[in-house]
């Protein structure tokens, strides 16, 4: 069993959010951060909406509607590649994030 501290919390943490940016992680390989993975990709840019439950998606936009969150996103995105432009945000942009933020379906239901 892990002992948990805050050391390896956080560094269990960032590994998550690193592993979670590549383009495919499995769930077998690590599972919190394929779930990060998904989550984000259809947050952000509408990646594998199709997949969920039509009234789970109307449900969860009631809930908690978008309110702009794609393009306050890109322009948080934009500005740290402009800031570091070797960095995984700078990747991001260059890969056409814009286009796929632009598309995602959760921003016209």
């Amino acid at each position: 069993m892990t002992t948990w501290t805050l050391d390896t919390a956080s560094a269990r943490a960032e590994e998550i959010i690193v592993l979670h940016m590549r383009d495919d992680v499995s769930a077998a390989e690590d599972v919190e951060s394929h779930l990060l993975q998904v989550g984000t990709s259809t947050d952000v840019s509408g990646l594998r909406v199709a997949e969920f439950d039509p009234a789970f998606t109307a449900d969860l936009l009631a809930a908690y509607p978008r309110g702009g969150f794609g393009a306050a996103f890109l322009a948080l995105v934009e500005d740290q590649a402009a800031r570091r432009p070797d960095c995984a945000a700078a990747w991001y942009v260059a890969g056409g994030a814009a286009t796929r933020i632009a598309a995602n379906p959760l921003d016209r239901m």
